[in-house]
């Protein structure tokens, strides 16, 4: 909770420092995450991406030509796929979770061009919205109270904007990674993070002068 407390504050303190003059976009963006976690000790079983989406919104806060305070808010789906061996039996179980997640990145786009390619970094505060575990691909079980309900993660990405009119088509693509041991009695005594590999298309539009 503290972790929190300390994310928001910095946040908020963020936008009230913005100058009155910053120019903000306003966007949406939808796409794909290829989520995955790393479990240590990994107990033998086998980690495969799963397929997952996620869609938000954009706020982009221009501090000058280049660089954009950059965040995207957004409902994100998570989780792994898992094959593990038992008593000479192959078992596969599927996790299925789902976050709000808000990524607060710093965006600085190169070149003088229209087509502008940009890279970013930040932080990632998520908010645990459910979690389940399918064995086999029929017997599903909650397990929301195994997991903690706040992570911090860093995420790192590329991207490029294009014009089409006023407004802003981009495509990015971002890897992300947790910080924070999301483990809370799922498998005691295992470091449980999560990762993905997100692609996403959206548009911006330009909403004049704070």
């Amino acid at each position: 909770m503290k972790k929190t407390c300390v994310f928001l504050v910095v946040f908020l303190a963020i936008c009230v420092v913005l100058p009155a003059s910053t120019q903000v976009n306003f966007g949406v963006l939808g796409g794909l995450n290829l989520a995955n976690i790393s479990m240590d000790p990994d107990e033998g079983l086998d980690f495969s991406n799963r397929t997952a989406f996620g869609f938000g919104v954009v706020l982009d806060y221009s501090l000058n030509e280049s660089i954009t305070l950059h965040l995207e808010p957004m409902y994100l789906q998570k989780g792994t796929n898992v094959e593990f061996s038992f008593w000479g039996e192959k078992y596969k179980m599927e996790i299925i979770a789902a976050n709000l997640e808000i990524p607060v990145m710093l965006k600085n786009a190169f070149g003088t061009a229209d087509i502008k390619p940009y890279v970013m970094a930040g932080p990632i505060i998520g908010f645990n919205l459910s979690a389940k575990a399918k064995n086999n691909g029929v017997a599903e079980e909650d397990i929301k109270d195994y997991i903690k309900n706040v992570e911090f993660g860093l995420g790192f990405g590329a991207g490029v904007n294009l014009p089409m009119g006023n407004n802003s088509i981009f495509l990015e693509t971002c890897y992300a990674f947790g910080l924070t041991n999301v483990n809370d009695g799922l498998n005691p005594g295992t470091d449980i993070k999560t990762k993905g590999l997100q692609i996403f298309v959206g548009i911006t539009f330009p909403t004049g002068k704070k």
